[in-house]
């Protein structure tokens, strides 16, 4: 693994999660675009994690979070599953790093990637340095305790090790040494190298504010004033700290936020809802985030009014109103909103809150499709190949099917590998079909899973291989394909190339997917 460009995945990720809250990881598309804002070049990385995410990886991560914080579980073994459910759909590279990034986000303390049997490992041949400040620190030096810390932390001489600056950073911070009990605070605070603990923290910060310390004092004050991670929200300490401190309240940035939103801006109001909606830096209110989307809106705020949109259809911290939703819809896309374009379309599809018109939702699908919306394009491409709207058209279908193949679609993918396998608007090619299950397949799509093991169960578009078979049907009968597990039964029953006769195993298939083995 890169360590530079994971370091860069995990700080994004971590950005994001600092800024918008950790329950950002539940929602896929919001978290991608901040992720584009903190790091634009990282497009690759922030791809493999819209993949991440749209299979609920972020989910796990915040489920497990408790019990890893508590020491129930490690985070190596929540990091480990994750990175293997990846595997399925990105190389085991890629999914070790965006499972690493995703648990540094919520400030869990990483595994180490190779066993170390020495104490450090150094990287700049400065040797004589290290060994000099381990023997000064060993003998009781703060300054030199504070260094090492120092080194840990930022990878400086040494391998980069949170939890080794922590144990550094505490020996001089209990004989006094002010900035090593700063530095350890933030380490408490931010969960690096130590769980995360905000009563900890403040009791380190609280030692070098009594020092002196300025940072330390603002960050106490802060603390108190914000709450966090086993310490409760305190005004009134936050209040008598400033008194002490000659430091006023800072304000935060929900009553900056709402400041700006009651002055009538809508960007304000657009975000003021956004951290109500994620319960970022305070509990998450749907229906106060509503109350602030229609303020943006009605003032003209193209995000908000798509959010909105969503908010009504849904009835999501608000009556549904599917009537409404799509009249929103219809307002963001005259703006520009390609999304709102497409979700205009499933409503007239539908017929969500509107009459009911195929016709208009090609024609729509058709609108958001040719601006290069991927769900569209796909959209529009069923429409051709169903009848939806449009005549029947397995060339067009082709056509819009591809398009958004091209953009990693994994159901376009799996539409235009179908219609390759099948000759329909296209000329036969087996190979090509099999190369666009693969495609869908790794990313996880199960009938595209399912597809394969008939591409070697049937030798079409490569060699007949029953093993190979067997495996690419199991992966898709794992996540509930019936059909899928039923292949894996008469694949055992009868065998074939690669793949010998075994009717205790196709039994013992049968048995655990609940199928009537004699009548396979």
């Amino acid at each position: 693994m890169d360590k530079d460009l994971f370091t860069q995945t995990a700080e994004a990720c971590k950005m994001v999660t600092d800024r918008f809250g950790r329950d950002i990881l539940t929602d896929k598309k919001r978290f991608c675009a901040a992720f584009g804002d903190f790091a634009p070049k990282l497009s690759k990385e922030k791809k493999a994690l819209y993949l991440a995410l749209s299979e609920n990886t972020g989910k796990y991560f915040l489920r497990e979070d408790e019990a890893v914080r508590s020491g129930e579980i490690t985070a190596a073994s929540v990091i480990q599953r994750a990175s293997s459910e990846l595997c399925d759909y990105l190389n085991p590279e890629k999914s070790e790093m965006v499972a690493k990034s995703l648990a540094f986000a919520l400030g869990w303390e990483l595994p180490e990637e190779t066993a170390v049997t020495e104490d450090i490992t150094l990287i700049d041949g400065s040797s004589s340095v290290i060994e000099e400040l381990f023997r000064k620190a060993e003998s009781g030096d703060n300054d030199a305790c504070f260094n090492l810390g120092e080194r840990f932390y930022y990878g400086r001489g040494v391998k980069q090790d949170y939890e080794k600056a922590v144990y550094w950073y505490t020996q001089s911070s209990d004989r006094g040494d002010c900035s090593s009990q700063k530095k350890l605070a933030e380490c408490l605070r931010l969960g690096q190298g130590a769980p995360q603990d905000c009563a900890l923290a403040a009791k380190r910060y609280t030692q070098a504010a009594e020092q002196g310390d300025y940072d330390s004092q603002k960050a106490l004050i802060l603390l108190y004033q914000n709450g966090g991670t086993g310490l409760k929200k305190n005004i009134d300490t936050a209040e008598k700290l400033s008194e002490r401190y000659g430091i006023p309240l800072s304000v935060s940035e929900i009553d900056e936020l709402t400041e700006k939103a009651k002055s009538g801006s809508a960007d304000a109001q657009f975000r003021l809802g956004n951290i109500y909606w994620l319960g970022s830096g305070t509990a998450a209110d749907h229906a106060e985030a509503v109350k602030w989307y229609k303020m943006a809106a009605d003032n003209g705020d193209p995000n908000a009014i798509y959010s909105l949109a969503c908010c009504y259809y849904k009835g999501d911290g608000i009556p549904c109103d599917q009537s409404k939703a799509a009249e929103l819809f219809m307002k963001a896309a005259l703006q520009g909103d390609r999304d709102a374009l497409n979700n205009l379309a499933k409503c007239y599809f539908m017929g969500e809150g509107v009459t009911r018109s195929r016709s208009k939702a090609a024609g729509y699908f058709r609108k958001a499709a040719e601006s290069g919306h991927t769900a569209a394009q796909y959209n529009l491409a069923e429409c051709f190949f169903h009848g939806w709207g449009e005549d029947v058209n397995y060339k067009k279908a082709i056509m819009w099917y591809k398009k958004a193949a091209e953009q990693s679609m994994p159901e376009a993918q799996y539409s235009y590998g179908w219609c390759c396998l099948n000759g329909l608007g296209i000329q036969r090619d087996l190979c090509e079909a099999k190369r666009m299950f693969e495609a869908a397949a790794s990313q996880n799509y199960t009938p595209a899973k399912k597809m394969l093991g008939y591409c070697w169960m049937n030798g079409m578009g490569t060699a007949k291989n029953l093993t190979t078979a067997v495996e690419w049907f199991g992966k898709a009968a794992n996540r509930g394909d019936a059909e899928a597990a039923e292949m894996m039964v008469v694949c055992y029953k009868y065998g074939g190339e690669y793949l010998e006769k075994n009717e205790a195993k196709a039994k013992q298939i049968a048995e655990k997917f609940k199928l009537d083995y004699d009548k396979i």
